[in-house]
């Protein structure tokens, strides 16, 4: 039977957490804030940046999964953070530097050595699409409804997304996601190719699984090579960051962003 082992984690606040299953082959990361909606916070960002940190030394590692607990994969950032983003008596240079730190929490993930697979499934909105560019294989089920909701905001999308999404899907496909807040369905996410493959309800963690196990089977020589050479690292986003961060930093501070940030996301996600 595959062992599995999981670090422990303090559950007093938003976490990630860090398993290993098949004798250490494959690392599965949990996001979790025990709300449901696994809010991207600089304080899940922490430890999710402490978890990659780890796992870019592990030799045994040769597939890493990352997921959301419960039935959404995350809502992206809280209102209240947003709305806290907004309020005046900011610096323009504060903000950058906050929103350049928030990217930094997150991106990290693009360095591992060794492929990374998303198992994407409910809500998966605002910034949290970025998972489904940051992979290397990317799976959904079919309640996902994924929204890239800046423009809506009147915030221009952070974490190099546009460069990310661009990479993906294409300039024209990329433009109507960022435009006009366009919600994808988790199958109509396959067709354009945003995700790898898009399974029944519940599904998508287990052909992650499959997938994973896969992978391990292969020479890890040769699966790190390829990693290196077809993927992305964050080094290369350095100018894109710097311009996405100052344009947030800009937007931030006006009227129409305050107005529409106060009205953003159900009640429920409060």
């Amino acid at each position: 039977m595959p062992k599995s082992k999981e670090l422990s984690v303090s559950s007093s606040g938003p976490t990630v957490h860090l398993e290993f299953l098949d004798e250490g082959i494959i690392a599965v990361l949990t996001l979790d804030d025990f709300k449901g909606t696994n809010v991207m916070s600089p304080e899940m960002g922490d430890v999710f940046r402490r978890h990659i940190a780890l796992l870019q030394k592990d030799a045994t590692v040769r597939a890493v999964i990352i997921r959301g607990a419960g039935k959404h994969f995350s809502i992206g950032g809280h209102r209240d953070m947003l709305v806290g983003l907004g309020r005046p008596g900011r610096s323009e240079k504060e903000l950058r530097d906050f929103m350049l730190a928030f990217y930094s929490r997150w991106l990290p993930v693009l360095d591992l050595p060794m492929p990374v697979i998303t198992v994407l499934q409910g809500d998966c909105i605002g910034v949290a699409p970025v998972f489904a560019c940051t992979a290397d294989i990317a799976f959904a089920d079919e309640t996902l409804k994924l929204q890239v909701t800046f423009g809506g905001l009147g915030l221009y999308p952070g974490m190099a997304l546009p460069t990310l999404l661009t990479r993906k899907v294409g300039p024209y496909r990329a433009s109507l996601m960022t435009m006009a807040n366009e919600i994808l369905t988790g199958r109509e996410a396959e067709r354009i190719g945003l995700v790898e493959r898009c399974v029944p309800p519940g599904f998508a963690y287990e052909e992650a699984l499959k997938t994973a196990r896969a992978i391990g089977a292969s020479a890890a020589s040769v699966v790190r090579l390829l990693k290196k050479n077809l993927g992305i690292k964050k080094t290369d986003l350095t100018s894109e960051l710097e311009m996405n961060a100052q344009q947030q930093a800009r937007d931030f501070q006006t009227d129409e962003y305050r107005k529409r940030a106060a009205n953003y996301l159900p009640d429920h996600y409060a």
